[in-house]
């Protein structure tokens, strides 16, 4: 056996198929990361993997052919199947001989995450188990078309055939998907290209894994019995019996697929953590004793795997969800009998058996999308299924929910899409109140006042005070290009608050501003001061924002602290006709406050109020975005405000791919060096052999 290994593997290099192969296979892994690794500057790695494996299977009869019909061809398969050795021996020497060759294009391309990682943030970890289980897949495929291309003894034929079933491979997906419009419902994970996708997700999965080695076992023994049979002219009766091996092999495939499914584990090495649960999650779901059933009504997306993917840590934390997937019939029967409606025509229904309550979260509303600037298009940056999730849980079980209410009349901002999104999410019932029209408020839990650019009136004040005074708490958020508001600004030095919305803030530390405007802050989060989840590093973005001061006569029963701080370099601008000017030089050092809480304790009870100097705090802009912990402070500040202890405490996952600083000039001569120099050098290399070889002749 390890003749015939050594034989075939020296057979690939003296000969110039092995360096052919080997330059194809740089080519295309080499264009596909170029383009989208560093003409669109991505750190996502295993998607030059994914479609890189769409052209591997097409390359794959090259070898696969090579294996026994070249043999054939040749007339020397009689003399290999006639020698000492097993045929067993034979079959797993020219599989492991053709393995070599794809495992050293594996090894010439592995170094390119390393490289990617001079240029930015690169997930190594997803990085290389994407690698792994792409190799895996790439020696599942070889057996699969060692075993096709063994049945014939036309070369010809075999690779057309081998070709034929690689391309049935490569459409395997979309035809299952077929079948499902038309009511034939097959099990999941038959594709082999389905196991890459959850591989190069970034998701480690025993059965994944255990699914690449049973096809390549499974098609090796194959290979064996093809190879036995075609020794001899068979009986009728000996041609049952190799059709009875292969059934056999197809029901200890399967057999073994299923028995390691019931034992499957999973590992998260996504970045941003998509299908791990918060452990506050974990905590909520362990004591949560409500029957309820999760319905997946299925649309028009493609996002049914991820998302019952993150079901799956539900449903494992506790026994008593259960979770369903509808089929295209019961969806449309359950949207029109319940009156659903979804922009993306898919979602989940989330019933609670014991109360009767049911909540429907459109998966719309999981995905949170932002506008891609250089194509002017919407892209997913992020993930809300868990949080909404916990808030459709707490929502049919029952649980009291606070009132939050926005004033208007003053020419406020509506609230961005974005903080109604976190309102809704929390569970809390929120509306607007104008108190010219109502004159009270009555029943509301906290007020929010988001960016007026008029006054509150002397009876509006009166009724806020009144409202205050008796335990109310208050969110205001400030917008400096409003001026001067004398009412409002006495309700909040009655907590110990002044504004200057004459000034702006300039950061003159470049690690705590937005590159490239300084008056985009990055404030620092002061600790302890409201309760959150927001980890240390994280960026809270303060766009346009003017200083707000700690009195300094507060009365006995008041307390103020800074939420937020800039740094000790940040300056102050003042308005003039011109536009924001620097202040005298006394008055230009910072730090400055730009979010600030306030209370007043009673013998019953406290009042609060809690104040941000800029009104893009809560912009879609800066609230969804990835890298920035807007939405977390935001979470925060409303859960301190209200009187409801949410379980909800899980962020937003990240979805959006890190970005390579790499300029035109580098990105070409990686090109250059991937798609061109390198291939040609294994070419080069791979005449060269070939003319030594003819000469020593």
């Amino acid at each position: 056996m390890k003749t015939i290994f050594f034989k075939e593997v020296k057979s690939y290099f003296n000969s110039f198929s092995g360096y052919l192969f080997l330059a194809f296979f740089l080519i295309a892994e080499g264009l596909y990361h170029y383009i989208y690794n560093y003409t669109y500057s991505s750190a996502d790695y295993p998607y030059t993997l994914e479609a890189t494996s769409l052209l591997l299977i097409f390359f794959m009869p090259v070898i696969c052919v090579r294996i026994f019909a070249h043999e054939r061809k040749l007339g020397t398969d009689r003399l290999l199947l006639t020698s000492p050795i097993s045929v067993a021996g034979v079959v797993l020497a020219k599989y492991f001989a053709s393995l070599v060759l794809l495992l050293a294009g594996c090894i010439l391309i592995s170094f390119h995450p390393f490289v990617m990682s001079a240029y930015g943030e690169v997930n190594l970890r997803s990085a290389y188990w994407g690698m792994f289980v792409f190799a895996l897949f790439a020696a599942a495929m070889l057996a699969f078309g060692m075993f096709v291309s063994s049945l014939f003894s036309s070369e010809l034929v075999a690779g057309i055939v081998t070709f034929a079933c690689m391309m049935f491979v490569s459409l395997l997906d979309p035809f299952i998907e077929l079948l499902k419009g038309y009511g034939f419902l097959l099990p999941s994970g038959i594709s082999p290209l389905s196991h890459l996708h959850e591989g190069l997700a970034g998701r480690v999965s025993v059965s994944d894994v255990a699914y690449f080695l049973i096809l390549a076992l499974i098609f090796t023994a194959a290979t064996i019995v093809s190879i036995r049979s075609s020794k001899r002219n068979q009986s009728n009766e000996e041609k049952v019996k190799t059709g009875g091996l292969y059934v056999a092999l197809a029901a200890v495939a399967v057999g073994l697929y299923f028995l390691i499914g019931l034992f499957d584990v999973h590992i998260d090495l996504t970045a941003g953590r998509l299908y791990s649960l918060e452990d506050t999650t974990v905590e909520y779901l362990k004591n949560f004793d409500d029957a309820v059933t999760v319905t997946y009504i299925t649309g028009e997306n493609d996002e049914e795997k991820v998302f019952s993917d993150i079901m799956q840590g539900f449903t494992d934390a506790c026994d008593n969800i259960e979770y369903v997937v509808a089929n295209e019939g019961e969806s449309l029967a359950l949207i029109k009998n319940k009156g659903l409606t979804s922009g993306f025509g898919s979602g989940f229904l989330v019933v609670d058996n014991d109360t009767g309550l049911e909540k429907f979260i459109d998966v719309g509303e999981m995905l949170i999308s932002s506008v891609d600037y250089e194509t002017m298009a919407y892209k997913i940056t992020g993930v809300d299924f868990e949080g909404r999730m916990l808030a459709a849980l707490s929502y049919v079980e029952g649980s009291a929910r606070p009132v939050v209410k926005l004033l208007t009349g003053h020419g406020e901002e509506e609230l961005s899409q974005g903080f109604n999104a976190i309102l809704e999410r929390e569970g809390i019932e929120h509306g607007y109140v104008s108190l010219s029209t109502s004159g009270t408020l009555e029943g509301t839990n906290a007020l929010v006042v988001y960016a007026p650019v008029s006054d509150i009136s002397e009876d509006e004040y009166d009724v806020i005070l009144e409202y205050l005074l008796g335990g109310g708490k208050m969110m205001v958020i400030l917008d400096p290009a409003a001026g001067s508001l004398p009412n409002l600004e006495s309700l909040m030095r009655h907590y110990g608050i002044d504004s200057d919305p004459a000034m702006m803030i300039k950061e003159n530390d470049s690690e705590l501003h937005v590159s490239g405007n300084n008056l985009e802050l990055i404030p620092t989060l002061c600790e302890g001061v409201i309760e959150s989840d927001i980890r240390r590093g994280s960026m809270i973005v303060c766009p346009y924002a003017s200083p707000l001061y700690i009195r300094s006569n507060l009365g006995e029963k008041v307390s103020t602290e800074a939420i937020l701080k800039t740094s000790e370099n940040s300056a102050l601008l003042s308005y003039t006709e011109e536009g924001y000017e620097p202040e005298e030089e006394e008055r230009i050092m910072g730090p400055f406050n730009v979010g600030i809480k306030g209370r007043e304790d009673y013998d019953d009870g406290y009042s609060e109020m809690i104040v941000y100097s800029s009104p893009y705090i809560a912009s879609d802009m800066f609230l969804w975005n990835g890298p920035y912990a807007n939405e977390r402070l935001i979470v925060a500040s409303i859960m301190e405000l209200t009187p409801y202890e949410s379980p909800v405490l899980a962020p937003v996952k990240n979805v959006e791919n890190a970005l390579l600083a790499v300029s035109s000039q580098e990105s070409t001569l990686i090109g250059i060096l991937y798609i061109g120099l390198i291939p040609a050098f294994i070419l080069i290399c791979g005449g060269i052999n070939l003319l030594r070889r003819r000469k020593k002749r």
